[in-house]
């Protein structure tokens, strides 16, 4: 069962609600709730949070930018995430 808020579903200030209009209109789909969680209230966890992965993602490290994608994907395969 997936618990979603409604808030975070629909509350969007004006730039991001179009953002995500225009995926849909793209798209042809609804946009994902982990990209509708980064534009709802970006300033509080969006850009932090997108800023922090960034750095994971391409920051130094031992493993090359190409491996560290590997993982991540590996990982949202086992959590049956769709990204």
């Amino acid at each position: 069962m997936t618990i979603r808020l409604d808030v975070v579903a629909r509350g969007h200030a004006t730039a991001e609600t179009a953002m995500l209009e225009g995926i849909r209109e793209r798209s042809g789909a609804e946009p994902l709730g982990v990209v509708k969680t980064l534009l709802y209230r970006p300033e509080l966890f969006g850009t932090p949070f997108s800023e922090a992965l960034d750095d994971v993602m391409r920051g130094p490290s031992d493993w090359s930018p190409g491996e560290r994608e590997l993982f991540a994907a590996f990982t949202s395969l086992l959590n049956q995430c769709p990204f």
